[in-house]
């Protein structure tokens, strides 16, 4: 229940975050701008989710509690970044589905990587900019509490 919790945290977190920095910049809430941040709170929601149970296998047999948050720092910042842009692939690959070929073969393949590449290149330039600045400080609350309330299995 409590990565659950956790994961509906983190996730509400980043979808404000979002939608300040959104606000922030005189954008209007439009369909786009909503479904950015949809895209920012379900990719975060499974990223924080994903991040507790990653950093807890990592940390199974750890008694220190600066190497249960250094795991929960590095899998939730790679969990949630990488799901997100995973989500934006999906968002991109669904734009392109009417130019790319259908039947599976090398072509398919190579449309696949170069639209991955892509949508890399966009969530770099575009996204991680509104999760790194304003985020560290969240990140590092989330592991921190992590650190304090997840125990450490006995040696």
């Amino acid at each position: 229940m409590r990565p659950l919790l956790f994961a509906l945290v983190w996730s509400g977190t980043i979808s404000a975050c979002v939608a300040l920095l959104t606000l922030g910049r005189g954008e209007a809430l439009s369909g786009r701008s909503l479904a950015v941040i949809a895209v920012f709170c379900v990719g975060s929601f499974l990223g924080g989710w994903l991040a507790w149970g990653a950093a807890r296998l990592l940390t199974w047999r750890r008694r220190q509690r600066s190497a249960r948050f250094a795991a929960m720092v590095v899998c939730l910042s790679i969990a949630t970044a990488g799901l997100t842009a995973f989500l934006f692939f999906l968002q991109l690959r669904g734009y392109y589905a009417s130019s790319h070929t259908h039947e599976f073969s090398y072509r398919m393949l190579w449309e696949q990587v170069f639209t991955g590449a892509t949508t890399a290149y966009i969530f770099v330039v575009m996204g991680v900019r509104v999760l790194l600045p304003v985020m560290l400080l969240p990140l590092f609350a989330a592991s921190w509490y992590f650190a304090r309330i997840e125990p450490g299995g006995r040696v």
